[in-house]
């Protein structure tokens, strides 16, 4: 179960620290960069920046799980076009 996402500039820190990252598997996308952020901290994350919070509600909606509409919606913020 998918539990952090993250983006390429996040892959060498997180593969470095693997034990230490609580969880289960962690999703680094190519496409654009983003700290490895866990899912659980979208609603934190959310009180200032209103992506967060919509992501946080779509995870919620998906019973705290990550999902296509949440990809969908990650590739949209950072404008990246799905082939």
């Amino acid at each position: 179960m998918v539990t952090h996402v993250g983006g390429i500039d996040s892959i060498v820190e997180t593969t470095n620290n693997l034990p230490n990252i609580p969880g289960g598997k962690k999703l680094a996308y190519i496409q654009f960069n983003m700290p490895m952020t866990a899912i659980e901290d979208f609603g934190k994350l959310g009180e200032k920046d209103p992506f967060f919070k919509d992501l946080d509600e779509c995870c919620k909606r998906h019973r705290g799980l990550w999902s296509k509409e949440a990809e969908d919606m990650l590739f949209q913020h950072f404008g990246v076009e799905k082939a």
